[in-house]
C-alpha cells in the first residue's frame, strides 16, 4: 500500500483525511457488511506502517462504520463545509497562500525550497476582467 508517510510535508488536514478516505472507498466497494468489517479491521496496519497516530485510523473507521453501503454510494454520505481551495480568485486566497507558507517555513525540509511568500493573488473584486 503507497499512502503517504503521516510525517511527510502535508497540511494535517490532508494526512488525517487519508483513512477516512480510504475506508470510505472500502465501504463502498464491498457489498456484505461481513466483509467490508473484516478488510475494514485489516487496515489500520496499512496505516499504521505509514506513521499515522492510533485515535485517527480509530475515527476514521468508527464513523465510516456507522454510514450505510446505501448512503456510502451517494455522492456526499456526510454533510461537508465548502472547500476554502476551490478558486485562487476568492477574497481569502491571500489568507491560505500565507497559511501554507509559514507551515512550509516551519518544516525544515522545505524551508530552503519557499524562501520568500508566494504573491498574493487577486481578488475576482481586482482581477482583470477579459
Amino acid at each position: 500500500h503507497g499512502y503517504l508517510d503521516y510525517t511527510s510535508s502535508h497540511l494535517a488536514s490532508c494526512m488525517d483525511s487519508i483513512p477516512y478516505s480510504q475506508i470510505l472507498r472500502l465501504r463502498r466497494i464491498c457489498s456484505q457488511d461481513e466483509v467490508f468489517h473484516t478488510t475494514a479491521s485489516q487496515m489500520p496496519s496499512f496505516f499504521r506502517e505509514q506513521r499515522f497516530p492510533f485515535p485517527t485510523i480509530d475515527e476514521a473507521r468508527a464513523r465510516v462504520s456507522s454510514i450505510p453501503r446505501n448512503t456510502a454510494l451517494s455522492s456526499h454520505p456526510t454533510t461537508r463545509a465548502e472547500s476554502p481551495w476551490s478558486s485562487p480568485f476568492t477574497p481569502p486566497a491571500g489568507i491560505y497562500n500565507t497559511y501554507q507558507f509559514r507551515h512550509l517555513q516551519h518544516d525544515p525540509t522545505t524551508r530552503h525550497i519557499f524562501p520568500s511568500p508566494p504573491p498574493r493573488l487577486p481578488s475576482a473584486k481586482t482581477a482583470p476582467s477579459a
